[in-house]
């Protein structure tokens, strides 16, 4: 018999841009205290129960934010909420976030 969790795991998908930054990949994380938390490395759908996760990376950290708590998407994506657990990201880090995200999606396109 399969266990709830397992048919849930098995309905997810991250989606990823092939352009940096995207409409949403790679675009930087302001929280909801105006800190720059990291940038969105990727989308994470899952189903049936329709849940929709901005994978943001930080420095040394990933975090999931539901779509729900983001307030605004520009040129920044704005969250409602603070988050405590990611350090401040400068603007030099933004840059070098994306490129190492560029490097990880190159290599999944390429497959090396």
């Amino acid at each position: 018999m399969v266990s709830s969790e397992d048919i849930r795991s098995a309905a997810e998908a991250e989606l990823y841009e092939l352009s940096m930054p995207g409409r949403l990949v790679g675009r930087a994380v302001i929280d909801g205290g105006a800190r720059i938390v990291g940038i969105v490395r990727s989308i994470r759908v899952a189903l049936p129960d329709l849940r929709v996760e901005l994978i943001v990376k930080g420095l040394d950290v990933e975090f999931p934010v539901d779509v729900k708590n983001v307030s605004a998407v520009g040129n920044v994506v704005q969250l409602q909420n603070t988050i405590k657990d990611a350090d401040v990201v400068e603007l030099h880090d933004v840059a070098r976030l994306r490129k190492e995200l560029w490097e990880e999606i190159r290599s999944y396109v390429v497959g090396k």
